[in-house]
């Protein structure tokens, strides 16, 4: 009896798992342009008590972009010449009004349910030596469908609550002091720029269903009984009759 418990339980496990890589297989592929800038001091939250420390993103599972060679791959950067934010991007860094752009990057990526979907690292470097400063953000975006787009951000602006120089030994120790935490959930929809706002932070971001040109398909030649005589063959003289049997 426990032999075959032990069995079903198995063979659902591997039913899910294969459930699971199927769907990740057939997900659909969007484009997504993402813009994380920061607010000016005189923004609305800067009268407001932050805590002194936020706490970090759980970067456990999450991917990072892939450089633009390994296109044909889920989180592969897009070329420059695909982006459609660069107006809006140049709008925020001449802006006088205290914006300052922190990121601008877009990418190609296939979409899961949010029970298969991953987070993605943001920032400028997630590599980093012991005791070098950690970078002023870092954080993490996840992207999910169902009925509609889902985009979860989480994101870490260093240094944006008081005084807190980013190689002091507190900070440091504790990565998150002196941060202030952007945490967003948005239902979306494709093909529409929408602003995700925050009194220290803002993001512009616009997912698109990619368009994948597809290979056109292999001619066949069509299929014969026999193969055609060669050119180059000599012809066949035709076969003799045999010889009567001669009579007794």
């Amino acid at each position: 009896m426990k032999l075959f418990r032990l069995f079903i339980t198995l063979a659902l496990s591997l039913s899910v798992l294969t459930t699971t890589v199927q769907a990740a297989d057939t997900a659909p592929w969007y484009d997504v342009e993402l813009i994380l800038f920061k607010q000016g001091p005189t923004g609305s939250g800067a009268s407001e008590n932050w805590p002194g420390d936020p706490g970090s993103p759980d970067w456990t599972g999450a991917v990072t972009l892939q450089p633009q060679s390994a296109a044909g791959q889920s989180y592969a950067l897009l070329p420059r010449s695909a982006w459609r934010l660069n107006a809006h991007y140049n709008t925020l860094r001449r802006s006088r009004n205290g914006f300052e752009p922190l990121f601008h990057q877009a990418w190609r990526q296939q979409v899961a349910t949010s029970r298969s979907a991953k987070s993605i690292y943001l920032g400028p470097d997630r590599t980093r030596s012991e005791g070098t400063p950690p970078p002023p953000f870092e954080g993490l975006i996840k992207i999910s469908v169902s009925r509609y787009l889902h985009v979860d951000l989480d994101i870490l602006l260093r240094g944006a609550n008081g005084n807190h120089p980013l190689n002091t030994p507190d900070l440091l120790a504790s990565p998150s002091r002196g941060s202030i935490r952007f945490q967003a959930k948005r239902r979306m929809r494709s093909d529409e720029l929408h602003y995700i706002d925050h009194p220290k932070m803002g993001a512009l971001i616009m997912i698109s269903r990619a368009r994948i040109p597809q290979p056109p398909a292999a001619q066949e030649s069509p299929a014969t009984d026999s193969e055609p005589a060669s050119a180059e063959s000599e012809p066949q003289e035709p076969e003799k009759p045999a010889p009567a049997a001669a009579a007794n």
